[in-house]
Order: structure tokens, then sequence, then C-alpha cells
């Protein structure tokens, strides 16, 4: 058994180690999950099989490896992020994760840094993705939350929960290619959002769809529906979308920010 019930009463060096232990678990199990799920599809396709069960494969191993965590571990079943309510965390979370970037690409096209050129696309295109990615998004998002984000809350608060998460997710997103600066300091800092809205009333639920949506905007919408330029300047930063743009880091923090700033005046209101 690993005794991952750190608490105040146990020393910070202990506390911190078991963070970075749960940082590592989780980072194994999700990229590990993705990488087995990927050959194991090739293998089906191959053998002329339908390639409709790389996500599946990737969602069944991440929850395993998740089972096998919760039960190796000794942390309170109610420890946050819990799982939420799956209509508010999911209508939350989608409209989370398609109006930042959104936003971010937008500001793109008033410094005059990228234009949209529409395109005729199929409105399934659109929508036939959506349960593959929602699936993708829960299979990482159920182990960062679930393994890195309660074991940073139980062993130092809240914040360090989201903390630690969002460390795991950008070590996450960095080791499957997203590696230029501001891909880096974004998957920081979207993972950090993605930890905050997690310990609302959505739960994990919002934190699997606001990735989804982020995702399904960045590589269905943008593609299938629309094409975006980048002019390749500054403010338009490294690939196709708004991931790797400083623009979409200063929506985060401002997202950050406005959270922040609510939850402290809800505190408030309750302590009166």
């Amino acid at each position: 058994m690993i005794d991952t019930t750190a608490n105040e009463k146990s020393g910070p060096i202990k506390r911190t180690l078991l963070m970075m232990l749960a940082a590592g678990v989780a980072l194994v199990v999700a990229y590990g999950a993705g990488e087995i799920s990927h050959l194991s599809s090739f293998w089906i396709s191959e053998a002329g099989a339908p390639d409709f069960f790389r996500e599946p494969i990737n969602l069944a191993l991440a929850l395993a490896g998740l089972l096998v965590w919760q039960k190796q571990s000794r942390l309170p079943d109610q420890t946050p992020p819990l799982w939420g309510s799956p209509a508010i965390g999911l209508g939350w979370g989608w409209l989370v994760g398609c109006a930042l970037p959104g936003l971010a690409l937008l500001g793109l096209v008033i410094l005059q840094a990228g234009a949209f050129e529409g395109r005729p696309f199929a409105l399934a295109a659109l929508i036939i993705p959506i349960p593959f990615i929602l699936i993708h998004a829960m299979a990482e998002q159920v182990v960062v939350r679930g393994i890195a984000q309660r074991c940073g809350h139980v062993a130092f608060g809240p914040l360090a929960g989201i903390g630690l998460a969002a460390l795991t997710f950008c070590a996450l997103q960095t080791i499957q290619g997203y590696s230029s600066i501001w891909q880096i300091t974004n998957s920081a800092l979207f993972g950090a959002t993605l930890g905050l809205i997690a310990l609302g009333r959505g739960g994990i639920w919002a934190a699997i769809a606001g990735h989804a949506g982020w995702t399904w905007l960045e590589t269905s919408w943008i593609g299938d529906a629309v094409i975006f330029q980048k002019d390749g300047g500054f403010w338009a930063g490294a690939g196709p979308d708004s991931y790797g743009s400083p623009v979409f880091t200063l929506v985060l923090i401002l997202f950050l920010a406005m959270l922040g700033a609510g939850q402290a005046l809800q505190s408030a209101k309750e302590k009166q």
C-alpha cells in the first residue's frame, strides 16, 4: 500500500515527495495509455479491422491505472476534485474549452496576426469527431485530476493540487509535441484553468469537457469549417492555431484572474 494520506501532520518533505510520486505516476499512466492504444489500434487496422478502437483502448487503460492507484493509495473517497454534475460539467466545460481559444483567435485577427477563411464543409465532419475527442480528453483528465490534483490537494491544499496537475498536464503536452515556449506556457495555464473549474459543481466532468472543447475547436472546426492563416509574427506564435500564441496566454491569465476573484468574493460572502 502507498500511504498518500499526507496532510498537515506530515512533514513538508514527505508531502512534497508524495506529490512528486503522484505526478510521475499520472504522467506515466496518461502517456503510456496513449502510446499503447496507438500501437494497438495500428495492429488492429493492419489486421483489416476499422480503426475506431484507439480512444476506447486509451480510456480503458487510463481508468485501469487510476483504479490501481486508488486501491494502492489511501486517499479519502471524497478528495477533491470530485466527479461533479455531468450536465453542468459537460456544458460549462465545453463552453470554456471553446471560448478561450476562440477569443484568442479573434484577438489574433484584431491584431492582424491571423485571418479566417471559410470553406465548404459537411456538418457531420464537425459532429462525428466529438465522441472520440471526449473519450480522449477523459482518458487524460481522469488521470491528471484523479491522481495528481487529488494528491496535491491533500498534501498542501487546493492551490497545490491545481498547480501540481497543471505541471503534470504541461509535461504530458510537451512530450506529445507541444514544445515551443508559448505552447509550454499555455499548457501550464490551461492545465491550471481545467484544475480550477474541476473544483466547481461540474467537477472532473468540466475538466474533461474543457479539454475536449479546446481540442475540437483547434482540430475539427479549424480545418473542416474554416482555415486560419497566421502572419508569422510575434503575436502569431508557433503552430497553426492559438495554442502556441502569446495572445492565448493573455486570455488564459485574464480568465484565471476572473475565476480567482470570483471564488475570493464567494468565500468572503460565506464567512460573513
